[in-house]
């Protein structure tokens, strides 16, 4: 007959279940409908990865949103107190390579273990991962670690292997990798290469909440080395002080001892179970309220609609679930044109249709959302860089007296940034007239911002106080070190 669960032990498993039965409802979701959250901006080490560029000028890297950050912010505040806490009871990817753990002892009726000094060498493994990731994506400006992430790629399952395969076939090696080997070795990927896990591990260090051991009563049984899903030694030290612990506390409720021979301690004093539990849902759900008295508890990106009517719409913001009735509507280009551009043929993919689902529709296989940013960024002559590299041509301005263009004008163009302003003071104007609304960014370049603004590079130099001889092609966020402004700075300057 199997051993009843204790009620904290039942409340983590609920709670974990929750957590993993939420996150694939949503990723599910985010394939059939507009406004889901995408699992990039459900990952809580998506906060990690834009951080630093948050700092600097307060924006996110692409498919990041403000809801990464308050989950990071809840997660480090978690592992200050109570190390691990995330990892134990919150993580959805954790909670998954539960499930393949339990089948993995019910198939072998047995749990692997790795080799001790093997062991210990692997579980370093983590660390050179994390800062590999925060300095590569930090100095491209982009989630390098997309196509390689598990969990990326198992936020995208409901779309078909065919598609998870074309854009994530590393993650999706990574991924049944990690569970094969969690069916074997307990929360392998835990263990050794989660990046968010070596954050934890980390913070972990800080000696606040610590499950000790009273030798007195310690009947040696070993129960609570077996209970343990990390494979930490407590049945010898006086105290759990591994950076591995995930706070599961299974080794405190397996222990048969009942005379708190193992009991939570936090800043040197015994708690309750139930009271560390308690403590580390208020954290967590405290870090929620905060950001959302902030404005920064979102997970789904505005509609294109909404981004356009406050002039902060990007060719970047164009996804997989935007339709293609949304795009030429909010981008103020011909449909047909889109299509046309696009090529794709509008007979077999209706207006309505998610960008996402054309390459099904029309039969073209390696068909990405990116296919329509280029598009529009090539109607409305934006020099934009695809994800692929490829650039997008800017267009060439008509010379004076020319006749005007019989395309649909575009609403602006940028490198980045398409927002619906007025035009600007001709050129050769004693000051350089900015529209109301209109959003400076660190990815826009000075010629990039003089096309938006119909104005020359020299102008907007002049206007943002920076030397002629400032490169008119570089993006503004690469340019602030060598020429000692901020973001900030020049957002401002722009406005006056």
């Amino acid at each position: 007959m199997a051993k009843k669960l204790e009620p904290i032990q039942l409340a983590r498993r609920i709670t974990l279940g929750v957590m993993l039965a939420g996150l694939t409802l949503l990723v599910i979701l985010h394939q059939k409908m507009q406004g889901i959250p995408s699992i990039d901006a459900l990952d809580p080490f998506g906060g990690i990865e834009t951080l630093f560029k948050y700092l600097a000028g307060g924006e996110y890297i692409k498919k990041i949103e403000p809801g990464n950050i308050v989950m990071l912010g809840g997660i480090v505040a978690l592992g200050v107190v109570l190390s691990r806490f995330f990892c134990g009871w919150f993580c959805a990817f954790g909670a998954l390579q539960g499930v393949f753990g339990w089948l993995g002892k019910k198939l072998f009726r047995r749990r692997f273990v790795v080799p001790q000094k093997l062991d210990a060498v692997l579980r370093w493994i983590k660390y050179p991962i994390l800062v590999a990731i925060v300095w590569l994506t930090w100095s491209t400006g982009t989630l390098i670690i997309r196509p390689y992430d598990p969990l990326a790629a198992f936020g995208h399952l409901s779309a078909g292997l065919i598609a998870v395969w074309t854009e994530f076939a590393v993650g999706l090696i990574l991924l049944v990798a990690s569970l094969v080997l969690s069916m074997l070795y307990e929360r392998a990927f835990c263990k050794y290469v989660c990046p968010l896990g070596a954050v934890n591990a980390i913070l972990g260090r800080i000696p606040l909440f610590r499950i000790k051991r009273e030798a007195s009563s310690c009947i040696s049984c070993s129960k609570c080395d077996k209970a343990c899903p990390m494979n930490i030694d407590v049945s010898h030290p006086d105290a759990v002080g591994s950076p591995e612990c995930i706070s599961c506390m299974e080794c405190v409720t397996t222990c048969p001892t009942k005379k708190d021979t193992l009991r939570v301690t936090l800043a040197g004093k015994s708690f309750k179970l139930r009271t560390i539990v308690v403590l580390g849902f208020a954290i967590f759900g405290g870090a929620a309220l905060v950001g959302q008295a902030a404005g920064m508890l979102k997970f789904a990106a505005p509609s294109l609609t909404a981004m356009a009517t406050e002039g902060k719409l990007m060719v970047e913001d164009i996804k997989g679930s935007s339709t293609w009735a949304m795009v030429a509507e909010s981008f103020g280009v011909e449909l047909e044109r889109l299509y046309r551009e696009a090529g794709v043929d509008p007979k077999k993919v209706p207006a309505d249709t998610m960008i996402k689902d054309a390459g099904t529709l029309a039969g073209i296989d390696d068909f990405e959302a990116d296919t329509v940013r280029v598009a529009v960024a090539k109607i409305l002559g934006i020099p934009y860089a695809g994800e692929s590299g490829d650039l997008a041509p800017a267009a060439v301005p008509a010379p004076a007296g020319a006749p005007a263009s019989t395309e649909a004008a575009p609403t602006a163009a940028s490198t980045t940034a398409v927002a619906p302003v007025p035009r600007a003071a001709p050129a050769g104007a004693a000051t350089l007239t900015v529209p109301a609304g209109f959003e400076l960014e660190g990815t826009m370049s000075l010629s990039a911002v003089a096309t938006a603004l119909n104005a020359t590079a020299a102008e907007v130099a002049a206007k943002l106080g920076l030397p002629a001889d400032t490169p008119v092609d570089v993006p503004l966020r690469d340019l602030k070190d060598t020429y000692g402004f901020t973001m900030p700075d020049l957002k401002e300057r722009i406005k006056k």
